[in-house]
């Protein structure tokens, strides 16, 4: 049986009406991404947001995780850790709409690096479609049957730092037309000065968008 992640929450303020789930990058944990929910928080009173811990520990040691190993880029193997990590990720995003009573359109994800690359792979895959995504910093990894496994669309902004070292910022140019592609409502934004991280611009942006989204 697949364990179920956990990992820092913070409670709506008002009457609980949409989730917002953070998947954190390769090496962190929950605590990381949570402070963002902190800052949109106050615009956001009905919205509780969770921020579970990968399923994997990273060699690093300490509270360092991981949705999987980055021991090669080679496809097949970021093809094999995302299937991997899948089960968790579905799992959990399943149990917050069924423990909270909130139906999985009033639930959005925002990735950030390996967090993205989850979420765009894997949210799409699912029937019962989410409310949207917000993408930092990732890439869309196509698996051969990608296009045939489709089975939801929902909105999508991504965004990315042109001086990105880690995870260059073409992968998210090319996301965006795959996914338009197949019918997709998808947009980024880029900035020329961020590197592989979240500014204060894409903070903003990442807000307007779910504010749009859960029409507040």
């Amino acid at each position: 049986m697949t364990k179920l992640l956990d990992g820092p929450t913070l409670e709506s303020t008002k009457n609980l009406e949409n989730i917002v789930i953070f998947l954190h990058g390769y090496g962190a944990n929950g605590n990381d991404l949570i402070q963002i929910g902190k800052v949109w928080q106050h615009e956001l009173p009905n919205t509780a947001f969770f921020s579970p811990n990968a399923p994997f520990k990273c060699d690093w040691g300490g509270e360092a995780y991981q949705w999987f190993e980055l021991t090669s880029i080679a496809p097949e193997k970021i093809g094999e850790g995302l299937n991997k990590a899948g089960p968790f990720l579905n799992n959990y995003i399943d149990h917050i709409s069924e423990n909270f009573k909130i139906d999985h359109t009033k639930i959005l994800i925002v990735g950030f690096s390996q967090g993205t690359m989850m979420a765009l792979h894997h949210l799409c895959k699912r029937e019962k479609k989410s409310a949207g995504l917000v993408g930092y910093s990732g890439l869309l990894f196509e698996n051969s049957n990608f296009d045939e496994e489709v089975l939801s669309k929902f909105p999508v902004r991504l965004y990315h730092g042109k001086q990105d070292e880690v995870i260059n910022y073409e992968f998210t140019i090319k996301a965006t037309a795959k996914l338009k592609s197949l019918g997709f409502d998808i947009e980024y934004d880029l900035s020329d000065s961020l590197g592989h991280g979240i500014d204060e611009n894409g903070i903003r942006i990442g807000l307007n968008f779910i504010k749009k989204t859960f029409n507040v």
